[in-house]
């Protein structure tokens, strides 16, 4: 990957959910992207009616689902984002925003299958296209709030709409988790952290799918509050403030 690309991306993830008004802590939706650029985002079984074998998508999407995620179609100056409707909301949203990369960065476009039949593939625009993606998705800043407190990657996933790994890759990768230790360090104190079992036993005790509908000041509460339970060590006020019950009482 090219020299200074890392900052430069976090600078253009930054603006572009600036323009889109959202703050740090607020979940993008790739599709309100994809439109306020003016691309049309659809699933590859709408291609059917297009004339595309019902055959071949039965492949893509049921035989071998996890061959295809998303890709663009260009036809002049036009573009079309196609997705694969059986993939779960997180690896969609990761694969949108993968696709929305490449258009931001302004990456050349080109045919998908090369001489032979093989497939093309350019890996360092493939790689730019995948920072870009998570920094757009899990902004430095709302990764480095969940570090601080312990909160275990699924329920920061459930908010910003992605997968657990992309959660802990941006934790991880962004250095957010590193200074969370280092600032606690400092403070003299320790961050906390749920066994596996514990981990378990929260999500199989709340839906989070809530989570998702929260605006940043919402979410930066919820954040407070989970980390006064996980600093006491306290699961099952935890599984109260995610089961919203705590708010009820």
């Amino acid at each position: 990957m090219r020299r200074g690309f890392q900052a430069e991306a976090e600078r253009l993830a930054t603006a572009v959910r600036g323009e889109l008004g959202l703050d740090p802590h607020d979940r993008l939706d790739p599709r309100v992207l994809a439109t306020d650029y003016g691309t049309p985002v659809v699933p590859i079984t709408d291609l059917i009616a297009e004339g595309a074998s019902p055959e071949s998508i039965r492949q893509l999407t049921v035989i071998d689902d996890g061959c295809f995620s998303a890709g663009t179609v260009f036809l002049g100056t036009s573009r079309l984002i196609i997705y694969n409707p059986s993939h779960s909301d997180g690896r969609l949203a990761n694969s949108l925003a993968h696709e929305l990369a490449h258009l931001l960065l302004e990456h050349e476009p080109g045919p998908a299958i090369g001489v032979g039949g093989c497939r093309e593939w350019d890996q360092e625009m493939e790689e730019e296209a995948d920072r870009l993606a998570a920094f757009l998705l899990i902004p430095r800043d709302a990764a480095l709030a969940c570090a601080r407190i312990g909160l275990p990657h699924p329920i920061g996933a459930a908010h910003f709409g992605v997968s657990a790994d992309l959660m802990r890759w941006r934790t991880d990768h962004s250095g957010a988790s590193k200074q969370a230790r280092a600032a606690a360090k400092r403070a003299g104190r320790t961050i906390p952290r749920l066994s596996a079992s514990d981990v378990r036993q929260v999500l199989s005790a709340c839906e989070l799918d809530w989570l998702a509908d929260l605006t940043a000041a919402e979410w930066r509460s919820l954040l407070i509050a989970c980390g006064r339970c996980l600093s006491a060590g306290s699961v099952p006020h935890l599984i109260d403030q995610l089961s919203g019950k705590a708010a009820a009482k």
